[in-house]
């Protein structure tokens, strides 16, 4: 892997709350106001003719879900908008590829979202940046 040649790709230094913060700032829910105009969100998450499963820098699909994963020698991340309303990070500090890893991370947190029954009904990032 050619990093060097990566210097305009793969600048997310992150940790998974503020990928969360960052998803709820673009999601087009109406609970926390984007830093976007809804033209430019909805132009970021419209296939592209190339692809009809990525976007202008997200992966989308039908559902109305977009996401982004990330996978550096040591490292493996993925960020998710779903449809019903929800956005979720993860990070992990080891990445296996040619292994079934990015999947299996993407459903481990579907699982998890699945798995709670009550939501906390407040914004837990109000008031902080």
């Amino acid at each position: 892997m050619k990093v060097a040649r990566m210097d305009s790709h793969g600048g997310w230094l992150s940790t998974p709350t503020d990928l969360v913060k960052f998803l709820t700032r673009v999601d087009g829910f109406p609970r926390r106001p984007d830093i976007l105009r809804s033209s430019t969100i909805k132009t970021m998450v419209s296939p592209t003719a190339a692809s009809g499963g990525y976007a202008h820098g997200w992966n989308v699909n039908g559902a109305n879900n977009y996401w982004h994963n990330g996978s550096l020698p040591g490292t493996a991340s993925i960020a998710v908008r779903t449809s019903g309303g929800y956005c979720w990070a993860a990070i992990t500090n080891v990445r296996r590829p040619g292994t079934p890893m990015e999947s299996d991370l993407d459903g481990l947190m579907w699982n998890m979202v699945k798995a709670v029954s009550i939501w906390p009904d407040t914004d837990l990032f109000a008031g902080r940046s």
